[in-house]
């Protein structure tokens, strides 16, 4: 009796929660985070495409191998543009800064309300994903 008082008490502090789940937010993108959309005097959005992708998938993240995956796949899109010096700079500035460690709005898992680092996402994560990205692709996407 004295451990469930106890409990309830923690809930009722907030300092213990019965497996609430993490929230997603609404999907946003900054197109290529501090970094160009394309060549501003050729095809000043050459690379938004890839960048919004890159996004989607950074914007919900998951396990490393999944970061690592988006990455590669953010280089190969850029470099399909034409521009493959501009692919490995951009490869290696996602390495660098989309740690989920930083807390940036570019970050691994960004669009979550608590980090989750590197964690697989549960089922019950992946159905917030997909109604999220339903509302996305109803509404469009804006460029913030």
């Amino acid at each position: 009796m004295k451990s469930l008082i106890s409990a309830i008490f923690l809930i009722f502090l907030g300092i213990a929660s019965p497996a609430m789940a993490n929230e997603l937010k609404d999907f946003t993108s900054d197109g290529c985070s501090k970094s160009p959309d394309g060549i501003p005097w050729y095809n000043p959005d050459a690379f938004l495409d890839c960048c919004i992708q890159h996004d989607i998938v950074y914007w919900h993240g998951g396990t490393a191998d999944d970061r690592i995956l988006a990455d590669q796949d953010l280089k190969a899109c850029i470099d399909k543009t034409g521009h493959p010096d501009i692919a490995k700079t951009y490869y290696y500035a996602v390495r660098v800064g989309g740690s989920p460690k930083f807390n940036s709005n570019f970050r691994w898992g960004y669009g979550w309300k608590e980090n989750r680092g590197y964690t697989p996402l549960t089922q019950e994560e992946w159905d917030q994903v997909e109604i999220k990205l339903q509302t996305v692709l109803t509404r469009g996407i804006t460029i913030q």
